[in-house]
């Protein structure tokens, strides 16, 4: 198998078809995929709406996503669940300074009341939407959220960013009856073993769990597939350029789905300009590329371009 370090891919542009072992060895390009890949937009539609925002979930409910991703912290001043990614690492998110021009974390803020005065910052690339749509923005609650998927039949893949959400996510998702519509991710493997823990339940027919996961990785380890099996989960999301069709291949021999996700805009574009030759920021050579490993589910910045590839390639068909 090819391999490529990560120092060196972020010195030497690179082909992702190549680093994905797409072309055979006379140079042809193969194709992985069995069927069309779910449409899964990342924090809504990010080009459109504000991240985050019931407007943008709204948006993909109309334009035809199969689902969103979304991101939840707890607040332990009122007990509320709020959608908002932040700044930040995966060990240490919900910054806000970049995103809101204060300092500090959204944890910071211990009641939903205190995070509706937040203005989002206009200046900020990983927002790309028109400036009214940022001006105008505001944090939702995971119920508000839950309420608008439960009209439109929208899936949520819930991804437990903050510390302590995993009861009280649960919890609102049971109160709405929508646990056949979510699902559970995190990059934070022992958030997920804590979900399954306490929701082991599997559906006496299909023999899986009512509770849906997905574990998040970034990187991939060596033994990245017994670490989901060892926590109980039900799907492996990787990072859309370490998909390959051997990796997706070997998650589906294990019974588990498959979803790349794509950074954020501002990932994207340094990674399509400085990263990958032979793709433009998520335009239809990238997610051909990605799509052609068999992967299941892309969570795209831009479902819009996705959705139009597809419905075009099914006319051809």
């Amino acid at each position: 198998n090819y391999y490529i370090d990560r120092d060196h891919q972020q010195q030497l542009p690179f082909h992702l078809s190549i680093l994905q072992q797409l072309t055979d060895s006379n140079g042809n390009r193969v194709n992985a995929a069995a069927q069309r890949p779910q449409v899964v937009g990342h924090r809504g539609a990010v080009y459109d709406e504000l991240e985050n925002t019931r407007e943008g979930f709204q948006h993909c409910a109309r334009i035809g996503c199969d689902a969103v991703e979304l991101d939840v912290f707890y607040l332990e001043g009122d007990g509320s669940v709020i959608v908002f990614h932040g700044s930040g690492s995966d060990s240490m998110p919900g910054g806000l300074l970049e995103y809101c021009n204060v300092k500090g974390s959204i944890l910071d803020r211990t009641k939903f009341e205190d995070t509706q005065d937040l203005t989002f910052n206009t200046e900020y690339a990983e927002f790309p939407c028109p400036g009214d749509k940022i001006r105008n923005g505001k944090i939702p609650k995971l119920d508000e959220v839950l309420m608008d998927a439960k009209q439109s039949g929208l899936h949520l893949k819930i991804e437990l960013k903050g510390p302590g959400t995993v009861q009280p996510t649960l919890d609102l998702v049971e109160k709405y009856d929508m646990v056949p519509q979510c699902s559970f991710s995190s990059f934070d493997l022992p958030r997920l073993a804590e979900l399954r823990r306490l929701r082991p339940q599997r559906d006496v027919h299909t023999g899986k769990h009512v509770y849906a996961t997905g574990a998040l990785f970034d990187e991939v380890p060596f033994d990245f597939l017994k670490q989901a099996m060892d926590i109980g989960a039900d799907e492996v999301h990787l990072k859309y350029d370490m998909c390959t069709p051997e990796r997706i291949a070997s998650i589906h021999a294990l019974g588990m789905g498959s979803m790349a996700w794509f950074c954020g805009p501002i990932g994207m574009d340094h990674e399509t300009t400085h990263t990958y030759l032979d793709i433009g920021n998520e335009d239809e050579s990238c997610y051909d590329a990605v799509i052609r490993t068999g992967v299941q589910q892309l969570c795209v910045n831009k479902p819009d371009v996705l959705i139009a590839m597809q419905q075009r390639q099914q006319k051809v068909l």
